[in-house]
């Protein structure tokens, strides 16, 4: 973490330490009105008794006629539950100085049905009755949201209270008695944190409003589903709700508030299930909580039909599975590395904390208090704050994710284009001069095709870093994030190819030579899936030029790069391999389970065998390949060198064994591609294999293509030439079927040309093939060449090449080709 980002970091904790500090002076003070009962700080002196009615037709008259039949103990051990039964409570009080006393008796349980409340002298007659409870008609708002009653006691007065409690919802009452002063201070408390829970919530409902309208993500829709299902739970369990919503409406609320308990279930499920993103994964914890969304939503349904006290038990049974859901569904998101769930996870705290201190207040093992009664709406406050910060690290990380995605590739995650276009504008804004050095991996594109997305990315991670460590140490190539001092200094621009920028002014033969030796220290094999890739590059570089733009400036890098590959072959056959089949086909030449197959040729003029060609074969592949798939895998893997050196190596040991049997007018040839020339010192390598194997140069034939030719012009000329030196004679293969031009017989030293057999096939019957072939046979003659007609099939065909003149033939009715020790046998019994 840079230092930028700790400086942040305290000063949000700072204002996040003040805040709370704030929150918490103001909850000790708005939290103190229970500590100020009239029995704690009056000479009010109270017995309490209580009797619980499971009939239900209990009668004022019985109940006082029935002393005996009353609990004498605290009204904190009243066994409350959620059952079809009446609780009366009974109330003695008596004023023990000769002061009259103003009180108020506080019910704080603004969802009780009935709530009748009977004062009674002290001789048991009925002084009056006030009826509360949010199913009696005619009551103030005052009345409802804070159910109380008055009384005024003369000095030393004894009276009772009798309360009689008829709810089918939660039924637990706690009884304050207040002095006058005492109650206002209970109002003002109760008002301060009604308001300031009210007022958090809309304007984060607000808000949110606003962020759906311009993001439109659904995750600020069930947000607001929340935001309302707290204010409705917590507006009938706490009282504001009156103050909220029409009286009608709320006393509906009232009624029905499991479903506000399921309502707000339904929407922590259903907010921890998207802001998770689980929607985008299709897992099976999302189709889980897909699934538990839609009990959740019946069992809301079901809960209209139901006595709040049946479907109250079956929601806290659901709590369980619920919690449980949403731990698993966090705990998976942050093992696997979610980087914006901790202002979630920190939410989870106080709503478990008040989740649970509300059930245990309700069960009386935690006592009654101003304080425990408002836990669970400073949690859901306290959750609210901390969801909303959530959404916004969501939505600062969606941000950074977006400008990353924009400045870096997806597949490997290397600074891209953009990036590069970025310090290019840099530079010219300082009317500096840039060269723009691209390095390219050869037959990239090919690996694609038989690697894996994942495999093929790694190469690129691998080479670009060897890349960055060498021009990480010259400081002519420029960081190209300039706002940070060790940002990286290559830029993936795809299909294998990494740029980076110098901004030294030097002969472009300097820059040449430096980027060959860059080139030279990069990686040369990747081993992936058990087979050692072979890899070669390419480079470029795009003189400074001050009025390029930058669009200019790369497609000339790019130019650069095609300029070594003049003809780009566009008919290359599809081939469905994998890299497990070249792994195989490496292993197969270093446990030379491969065979080169010999085919003859034959010298037309008198019957004799003179030669053969060494044709590849995969004997044990355990399946059949054809091998002009064989040489594709090869190329694109970057085994092709590796296999023609091979190649190479067993035909001069083949030209041993005839050697030792004694033709050593015998020659083999060998088919070279135009990527061959890669190899670095080939002929070198030709003729250090010769004299390993102690043949004579003039032994080995190399077979050319026409479109080899096209390809690498330059260097095949000096290729051929260096051939011709050693002793080794080149062959024009295919020839008539390729870009066929008059100047490759003139510009390269060939001995020999060898017509394609598409030619020969139907030669006896097609004249116009006849007349190409002789046309090509008075021609190599007049050159002073031999020619090889490949493709002889019958006898017939034989006797017309012989009478145009051709020197050697090649084909099936001599022989297809064969492994060394039938060949050999070949010769001794066929032409002796």
């Amino acid at each position: 973490m840079n230092n930028k980002a700790l400086k942040y970091n305290f000063v949000s904790f700072l204002i996040l330490t003040i805040l709370f500090f704030i929150i918490a002076t103001l909850a000790a003070h708005l939290a103190s009105p229970t500590r100020y009962t009239i029995d704690k700080t009056a000479p009010i002196y109270s017995n309490t008794a209580y009797r619980i009615d499971s009939s239900k037709a209990l009668t004022l008259e019985q109940f006082l006629a029935e002393p005996d039949k009353l609990k004498q103990r605290p009204f904190k051990d009243v066994e409350w539950d959620l059952a079809a039964q009446d609780y009366w409570l009974k109330l003695d009080l008596e004023n023990r100085q000769a002061k009259p006393v103003e009180l108020a008796i506080h019910f704080d349980n603004p969802m009780v049905d009935y709530l009748s409340v009977y004062h009674v002298d002290d001789k048991g007659q009925l002084i009056d009755t006030t009826e509360l409870g949010d199913k009696v008609s005619g009551l103030s708002l005052f009345q409802y949201s804070t159910p109380h009653s008055m009384l005024t006691m003369q000095g030393y007065e004894q009276t009772s209270l009798i309360i009689k409690i008829d709810t089918v919802g939660i039924s637990k009452t706690p009884i304050n008695i207040y002095g006058e002063k005492e109650f206002q201070d209970l109002l003002r408390s109760q008002s301060g944190i009604w308001g300031i829970f009210i007022g958090v919530l809309i304007m984060a409902a607000l808000y949110n409003l606003v962020l759906f309208l311009g993001i439109r993500d659904r995750v600020y829709l069930i947000y607001i589903g929340y935001i309302i299902s707290a204010l409705l739970l917590m507006g009938s369990v706490l009282g504001f709700g009156f103050y909220l919503w029409p009286l009608s409406w709320q006393i509906f609320f009232n009624e029905q508030v499991v479903f506000s308990n399921y309502a707000i279930a339904f929407f922590t499920v259903a907010f921890c299930t998207m802001f998770l993103r689980y929607h985008k994964d299709n897992c099976r914890l999302y189709k889980l909580s897909i699934s538990f969304l839609a009990l959740l939503f019946s069992l809301s349904l079901i809960s209209f039909f139901m006595l709040e006290y049946h479907s109250s038990k079956i929601f806290f049974a659901i709590m369980v599975p619920l919690y449980i859901l949403c731990i698993c569904m966090i705990y998976k998101k942050l093992v696997s590395g979610f980087r914006w769930a901790k202002f979630y996870v920190m939410s989870w705290v106080p709503l478990i904390v008040g989740a649970a201190i509300q059930p245990l207040e309700l069960t009386g093992f935690i006592p009654y208090s101003f304080a425990v009664r408002h836990i669970f709406l400073v949690a859901i406050l306290c959750e609210i704050v901390l969801m909303a910060m959530a959404l916004a690290d969501r939505v600062r990380y969606q941000r950074e994710k977006a400008l990353y995605h924009a400045t870096h590739t997806q597949q490997t995650e290397l600074l891209n284009q953009a990036m590069l276009k970025q310090a290019y504008m840099a530079i010219t804004s300082e009317h500096r001069l840039a060269n723009l050095c691209l390095v390219k991996i050869e037959q990239f594109n090919a690996l694609m095709s038989i690697l894996k997305p994942s495999q093929s990315s790694q190469i690129i991670i691998t080479v670009a870093q060897s890349l960055e460590h060498q021009i990480n140490k010259n400081r002519q190539f420029i960081n190209l994030e300039s706002a940070l001092d060790n940002s990286p200094k290559v830029a993936d621009l795809g299909n294998g190819v990494l740029a980076f920028i110098s901004t030294k002014i030097q002969s472009q033969a300097e820059l040449h030579q430096e980027l060959s030796n860059l080139c030279k220290q990069l990686p040369k094999q990747y081993k992936v899936a058990g087979l050692d890739l072979q890899l070669y590059y390419r480079y470029s570089i795009t003189e400074p030029v001050s009025d390029d733009g930058f669009d200019i400036w790369l497609q000339r890098g790019y130019l650069g790069l095609s300029q070594k590959q003049q003809n780009i072959d566009f008919n290359t056959p599809h081939i469905d391999m994998d890299v497990s089949l070249a792994a195989e086909l490496q292993q197969a030449m270093r446990s030379n389970t491969l065979a080169i197959y010999l085919q003859p040729i034959i010298n037309l003029r008198n019957g004799a065998i003179c030669g053969a060609e060494a044709l590849l074969r995969w004997p044990t592949a355990g399946k059949y390949l054809d091998i002009e798939q064989l040489i594709l895998l090869a190329e694109r893997t970057g085994l092709i060198n590796e296999l023609s050196l091979w190649v190479i190596d067993q035909a001069c040991l083949a030209a041993a064994q005839l050697n030792r049997q004694g033709y050593r007018e015998h020659t083999i040839s060998v088919n070279l591609s135009a990527k061959n020339l890669a190899i670095p010192k080939l002929v070198e390598k030709v003729e250090n294999t010769i004299l390993k194997h102690g043949i004579t140069a003039d032994q080995l034939k190399f077979e050319l293509t026409e479109f080899a030719l096209i390809k690498n012009h330059d260097e095949m000329v000096s290729f051929i030439s260096e051939l011709n030196k050693l002793g080794s004679k080149v062959v024009l293969d295919d020839f008539g079927t390729g870009y066929s031009s008059l100047n490759y017989l003139v510009n390269y030293s060939f001995s020999t040309i060898k017509v394609d057999k598409s030619f020969i096939l139907d030669l006896v019957n097609n004249t116009t093939n006849q007349v190409v072939v002789k046309t090509a046979i008075d021609m190599a003659h007049n050159l002073d060449m031999n020619i090889t007609i490949e493709g002889i099939e019958d006898q017939e065909t034989e006797k017309m090449l012989i009478k145009m003149g051709a020197d050697q033939g090649q084909g099936y009715y001599y022989s297809k080709a064969v492994p060394i020790n039938e060949y050999l046998s070949f010769i001794a019994s066929q032409f002796k």
